[in-house]
């Protein structure tokens, strides 16, 4: 099983409140369209939920618990945002041709903590044992200690992870960029902490912006890649196990 993670600043305008980049997302269906009718079908997809979850978990202050009614309302106005995102992309997919089915995380895991405690994969390997594109996403999840909280779409990727082949990340930058703005090519646990002392934060991102991804991928067995959703041939490259432009991340390399 190979896994790809879309983010969600390539399929919305982050900055923005529930507004989709729908050029981007048109663009990004077709490339996964290309790799599904090339015969890549044990692929199962994950996109970030940008300005349809950032910005509604912002506005509901419950990026620390859910607990009163209130906040409840909060928490079920950001799952239908997260959820609406997540169709705009199985439309897109449909009509390229692929059978995207969305599956809504927070039918489907729980978090302690906000950390997935509980996921029921075998809901999502039965879509993709029956031959469709199973699709997850950034979500707001039952949450054992605060009531709820904000599952993203890279902790999801983590969890994946688990029993992925490989993940690619398409983003809206060519990798992890170094100071002089090109993507570094490789990332282990020796080099992390000097090169996240250089990561921006990113305004209104409740789920940890790069350097949690970082945080997250470099605690998985597998390698990872980070490569520019704008370069179809290098999310295409990276499936057909060539070398093209993108950050590695590989948890076990030790540097030279």
């Amino acid at each position: 099983m190979k896994v790809l993670k879309i983010g969600g600043s390539f399929i919305t305008n982050k900055n923005g409140y529930k507004s989709p980049d729908t050029k981007h997302m048109i663009q990004i269906a077709k490339t996964i369209a290309q790799l599904w009718k090339s015969g890549t079908r044990d692929l199962m997809l994950v996109h970030g939920a940008g300005s349809f979850g950032h910005a509604v978990v912002i506005k509901h202050k419950i990026d620390n618990g859910v607990r009163t009614v209130e906040q409840k309302i909060g928490f079920a106005d950001t799952h239908a945002a997260c959820s609406e995102l997540s169709l705009f992309l199985v439309k897109a997919l449909v009509d390229q041709g692929v059978p995207a089915i969305s599956i809504p995380p927070t039918i489907i895991a729980k978090q302690k903590n906000k950390r997935i405690c509980d996921f029921r994969f075998e809901i999502v390997n039965n879509y993709l044992n029956a031959g469709y594109l199973p699709i997850l996403y950034g979500d707001m999840l039952l949450d054992s200690d605060i009531g709820g909280s904000v599952c993203s779409g890279d902790q999801i990727m983590a969890w994946l992870g688990k029993k992925a082949e490989f993940l690619v990340f398409a983003t809206n930058v060519d990798g992890v960029l170094d100071g002089k703005g090109k993507a570094i090519p490789l990332i282990t646990k020796d080099n992390f902490d000097e090169i996240s002392m250089h990561l921006k934060e990113t305004k209104n991102d409740v789920t940890g912006a790069m350097k949690g991804k970082l945080q997250e991928l470099l605690e998985l067995d597998n390698v990872s890649y980070i490569v520019n959703a704008e370069k179809p041939e290098r999310i295409l490259a990276l499936f057909e196990g060539k070398e093209t432009i993108c950050t590695k991340v590989n948890p076990k390399k030790q540097l030279d």
